[in-house]
């Protein structure tokens, strides 16, 4: 039975072990990983359904724990996700939301067929029990004031963190409560493939994060959000809000970063927020890594991979370095096009040629600009995504699709494959992103109707 937890090894640690953690010896394969988050919704209002109450998400997890040969992940006790036959998770998010990860696979194609046969067969036990699977990059018809968080022991101790930063942490619930990503996972053969990936893949974000853009004001705004109704991702501007120094500052120092050591170093600057201990999560406290690992946490106890492994969890850059390449910044997107968000980053990045040529393309672009494009992504504007990104994105978009040709030619793709960059070409195209589709749905046929918003984008139920 697995535990909710992350498994705590016995084993001490060196910042040599850290280092060397990033590329394990022996690794041959570059391998897929998918991982996309939904909403659990009723279909009238739109709104999140509550862990406890009748038909709510603990009764959904049972319910797929009966029909789906899987083991249940328990924490303290609770269900709280199921780990799938295939190796596959389904895990509930802070808020609610359901998390489906796949295994990881050899293709795009791949992963994006399991994670919709996954999905499709959740969304068909959800329905007699009066459930909605939302896609798309938020939950616009919840609150933070009545957000139904899930009984997971880190969920208090991470409300409590961002409480005490201030402004920094203000918009924490709703980081944590009301968005929702789609994100791709890559490998790395060795440190100076890992180093250029992570390089590329942090570079070519900003510029995807606007082609993607799809997170609108649907609902009234609360009081003390960061923007206006102009917004054409609320989710990315919550996100440079919070907590600078695990967000957009972390982001900007992993680009510059040179090595494996270097990116070390810059990761254990920071301290954990929360840590392993007994059976649940206690606070991290306010030392970096870097002096935990050397001194221990205080309590006899020293770090361990389960702690490193639970620290990178508890950052937020665009990219997130584990001993995969995580991608984070672009807004979720709705059921028909789920692949358009792995076809990019894999396109771009997994070709060396193509990869080559990405990088000469951003070699122009400081720290400094593509925050400035990240901040813009976010605002969107009247004429559309600006010119001179505009430009560049339908550049990388061409990139992407030759990346994939190349892996179709080399018999590592189903053409298939090439059709999922479709959306994006239109979007790059034109300037327009998915956000103004859906702002303009919103005010016209669907009438302003959560019902209508929920139909449009839930996952068909077979």
């Amino acid at each position: 039975m697995t535990q909710g937890l992350v498994p705590h090894d016995e084993s001490c640690l060196d910042f040599a072990d850290l280092v060397e953690w990033f590329v394990p010896a022996g690794r041959t394969t570059r391998l897929v990983g998918l991982e996309v988050e939904c909403g659990l919704v009723r279909p009238d209002s739109g709104c999140s359904v509550s862990y406890d109450e009748p038909a709510g998400t603990r009764a959904l997890l049972e319910a797929l724990l009966d029909r789906l040969d899987s083991e249940p992940i328990l924490e303290s006790g609770a269900l709280v996700g199921l780990t799938l036959p295939d190796g596959g998770t389904l895990t509930l998010e802070m808020a609610g939301a359901i998390e489906y990860s796949s295994a990881p696979v050899a293709t795009v194609t791949e992963s994006l067929r399991r994670g919709r046969e996954c999905l499709v067969e959740v969304a068909r036990i959800a329905e007699p029990l009066g459930l909605r699977v939302l896609t798309g990059g938020q939950l616009p018809f919840d609150r933070p004031g009545s957000i139904k968080w899930a009984p997971k022991g880190r969920t208090e101790i991470m409300r409590r963190y961002f409480a005490g930063l201030g402004d920094g942490g203000r918009l924490g619930d709703q980081v944590m409560g009301l968005t929702l990503s789609t994100q791709i996972s890559l490998d790395a053969l060795d440190a100076e493939e890992y180093l250029d990936k992570l390089r590329v893949l942090l570079g070519v974000s900003p510029f995807l994060a606007a082609v993607l853009a799809n997170t609108p004001a649907l609902a009234p705004a609360d009081p003390g959000d960061p923007g206006t109704a102009g917004l054409v991702s609320h989710r990315m501007a919550y996100w440079r809000k919070i907590d600078p120094a695990r967000c957009q500052h972390l982001t900007a120092r992993l680009y510059e970063v040179s090595s494996l050591a270097e990116l070390t170093a810059v990761l254990t600057d920071l301290p954990m927020i929360y840590r392993r201990s007994g059976d649940g999560y206690v606070p991290g406290g306010d030392r970096p890594f870097r002096e935990v690992l050397r001194d221990g946490f205080g309590d006899d106890t020293m770090p361990t991979l389960a702690d490193w492994k639970t620290h990178l969890a508890q950052l937020w850059p665009a990219v997130r370095p584990r001993r995969t390449l995580e991608t984070r910044l672009p807004d979720g997107q709705a059921w028909h096009h789920l692949g358009v968000i792995p076809a990019l980053f894999v396109g771009l990045v997994e070709d060396p040629a193509v990869r080559r040529e990405v990088a000469g393309l951003l070699a122009a672009f400081r720290t400094e600009a593509l925050d400035l494009i990240t901040l813009k992504a976010a605002e969107g504007g009247p004429d559309g995504i600006a010119a001179p990104v505009r430009e560049v994105t339908a550049q990388l978009v061409a990139l992407a699709d030759r990346g994939l040709a190349a892996r179709v030619a080399a018999g590592g793709e189903s053409p298939d494959v090439l059709r999922l960059l479709d959306p994006a070409r239109e979007w790059a195209a034109s300037g327009r992103p998915p956000a103004e589709a859906l702002r303009a749905a919103w005010a016209g046929p669907w009438r302003q109707r959560p019902d209508r918003y929920v139909a449009a984008m839930a996952v068909p139920a077979g």
